[in-house]
């Protein structure tokens, strides 16, 4: 191997490192997560997934200790689910 390779080699292996950690791990279909756990999987920031959450547009929490709220994982793919067949109901100008 030349030194050429070698470092082309090394490049990739970086690369490959950085990208593998800005992947989270897919959302578990059961159990529940946390706001902090969901973001990752979402296009918003914190306060708007409670804003949503507060005005129906997002599944609603379930209080699982006076400190603990969490988002069971299947009302959170369900909505997914329908986000993504909302989005296959418009043309490309996001008319119906």
């Amino acid at each position: 191997m030349t030194t050429a390779n070698t470092s082309q080699n090394a490049n990739k292996s970086e690369l490959d490192r950085q990208t593998s950690n800005t992947q989270p791990p897919a959302l578990p279909v059961n159990g529940f997560s946390r706001a902090k756990q969901l973001l990752p999987y979402l296009p918003i920031g914190e306060s708007t997934l409670w804003k949503w959450t507060k005005e129906g547009l997002f599944p609603k929490p379930h209080k699982l200790s006076p400190t603990v709220t969490a988002w069971a994982n299947e009302d959170v793919h369900a909505w997914f689910k329908a986000q993504a067949s909302n989005d296959e109901n418009y043309n490309d100008d996001g008319v119906a």
